[in-house]
């Protein structure tokens, strides 16, 4: 049966390819998003979905896209590092303030289920990798602490009311129309115009990457499934964890500079927007649950992934706005 879903951050790199899934499996999608990040993705958004130019900071655009919706995806949040970091108390007000508003709209349209999109950043460096659902939550920054404040409206909100929840912990997600802030597109970029890609730290952190049409293909699976109601669930791939040496030495390699260029690793983090005692060392995915409850899988491998986002050549070398979805 077709439903109805409001997408919140639906313009972000995750955003819009959840949109373009559902609606290829049927369904109906509200778009919920600012304006200025709708005009500059206008034309990757598919065509028959339902726009709505809003802030989750504002409950009266929220309640208009809501209308007559079943389910919610919430996608929109304030990232990266140096923002989130330099304005804490905006972090704190969109992340938490703003996730509380789309909450009290939902029960007021009695919206039956929300999917929220949490982070890998919620278990800061953790005690034991691979990361399982049941390893500590010990995040190291303020982004962290508002995802899981977020976590925990979303559970006393479905303790209070007939909302049902799922949480997804995204690990590193990556794919055409992300920011050059982060790692992939920021690597891709600087091979592109046949710079080296710049390794902050000893370039042995590890981490897995998963493409971005798997992590949507998995938001949509919480969405439309009641076994996983109420349920915490890793997203990520169960590839083998690759270092940011590594990472660079292949985007290098499938950006066709062999030879040319190789990784620049600048031992210290001085220039970078990260700092050694935030730093996250090794952090990389269990997605047994994900596996077991949902049937699902990443698909993508790491080298083939990357060289989606190279066809498609769309990275922005700005924040466009203060909402996306985790990297």
């Amino acid at each position: 049966m077709a439903r109805r879903i409001l997408v919140t951050g639906g313009a972000g790199m995750i955003g819009l390819e959840v949109c373009r899934q559902l609606m290829a499996r049927g369904h109906l999608v509200h778009l919920f998003d600012l304006g200025e990040q709708v005009l500059r993705v206008q034309s990757a958004i598919p065509a028959d979905a339902k726009v709505f130019f809003g802030s989750i900071a504002d409950p009266a655009s929220l309640r208009a896209a809501m209308r007559d919706c079943d389910a919610i995806i919430h996608l929109a949040a304030l990232l990266g590092v140096q923002r989130s970091e330099s304005d804490k108390l905006q972090c704190i007000e969109i992340n938490i303030d703003g996730t509380k508003n789309v909450l009290e709209c939902a029960v007021q349209h009695r919206i039956r289920k929300i999917v929220f999109a949490s982070s890998s950043e919620v278990y800061g460096e953790p005690v034991a990798n691979p990361v399982t659902e049941e390893t500590p939550t010990q995040g190291k920054s303020v982004y962290a602490v508002t995802k899981l404040a977020g976590e925990e409206l979303c559970k006393a909100y479905s303790q209070r009311y007939a909302l049902k929840h799922v949480i997804l912990r995204i690990f590193n997600c990556y794919g055409p129309y992300q920011a050059a802030q982060f790692v992939i597109p920021k690597f891709i970029r600087n091979v592109m115009h046949g710079r080296a890609p710049v390794v902050y730290g000893d370039g042995r952190q590890l981490r897995c990457y998963t493409y971005v049409s798997d992590t949507a293909d998995a938001t949509i699976r919480a969405a439309l499934s009641g076994k996983v109601d109420g349920q915490v669930i890793n997203i990520g791939s169960g590839e083998k964890p690759t270092s940011l040496v590594e990472l660079a030495r292949l985007i290098i390699r499938i950006g066709g500079k062999e030879g040319a260029l190789k990784p620049k690793v600048m031992k210290g983090f001085d220039a970078s927007d990260r700092c050694r005692s935030r730093e996250v060392w090794e952090r990389y995915c269990n997605p047994v649950k994900a596996l077991d409850l949902m049937g699902w899988k990443a698909s993508v491998p790491l080298n083939e992934g990357i060289r989606r986002v190279f066809d498609c050549g769309v990275i922005f070398d700005r924040w466009a706005n203060l909402y996306d979805e985790d990297p």
